[in-house]
């Protein structure tokens, strides 16, 4: 999965290329999304982010994506990509989505029909504060490592920033959570503001003069 830092700078860029944009036609290369082509005819009104999952709001429905370690998306004036799983031919430009490792998921979410999948509490939210972390710690049965990185208690976390958060703190990662003292505990939470914070800006410089793939 890709991390939140690289998540909130590739939102940024898409919404320049291809927000409001109308989507005039829809070509699934996979099979498995040929349903994706009934969002033919909708408006892209905004790409927020839910989670570890870049949201993609039309006009009526939904989609989620969430990028694989070798997925992108790429905006181009072609007519196809090469890895593309599925394209989306828009008034201001087309939009790739692209995996050659099929390891991204795409999942539509119809009005009124689709469920949102459950996510964790995002660590960048006001909501995400020491006092939860602390319930979290005590709820969790595991290790230090395994809570980060788990996607349906803390969203938007995977392995390397995991290993560098907790280097970080200088916690091991084979901790059980109800063995961190609580001197500990601030440290683990810290770090996770701390770092996540800090890749969040150099992310969004790297990606300023960079393409979307």
């Amino acid at each position: 999965m890709r991390e939140l830092p690289y998540l909130i700078a590739m939102i940024k860029a898409l919404k320049e290329e291809i927000c409001y944009a109308y989507i005039d036609k829809v070509l699934a290369f996979d099979e498995k999304y040929l349903g994706l082509e009934e969002f033919k005819g909708q408006k892209i009104i905004d790409i927020p982010r839910y989670g570890s999952y870049i949201q993609f709001q039309m006009s009526e429905d939904t989609m989620l994506v969430a990028l694989g370690k070798e997925g992108a998306f790429v905006c181009t004036e072609d007519e196809t990509y090469e890895n593309a799983m599925i394209g989306f031919y828009t008034d201001k430009t087309n939009l790739f989505i692209i995996d050659p490792t099929g390891e991204t998921d795409i999942i539509p979410v119809w009005k009124d029909v689709t469920v949102m999948p459950q996510v964790g509490y995002d660590p960048l939210t006001k909501q995400f504060n020491y006092n939860l972390f602390c319930v979290l710690l005590e709820n969790y049965d595991g290790t230090i490592e395994e809570m980060i990185g788990d996607q349906k208690i803390i969203a938007g976390i995977g392995e390397q920033y995991t290993k560098d958060i907790l280097a970080h703190c200088k916690m091991n990662p084979s901790t059980k959570t109800k063995d961190i003292d609580k001197s500990d505990v601030r440290k683990v939470y810290d770090s996770i503001k701390k770092l996540l914070r800090e890749a969040i800006i150099v992310s969004d410089d790297e990606f300023a003069d960079d393409e979307l793939d």
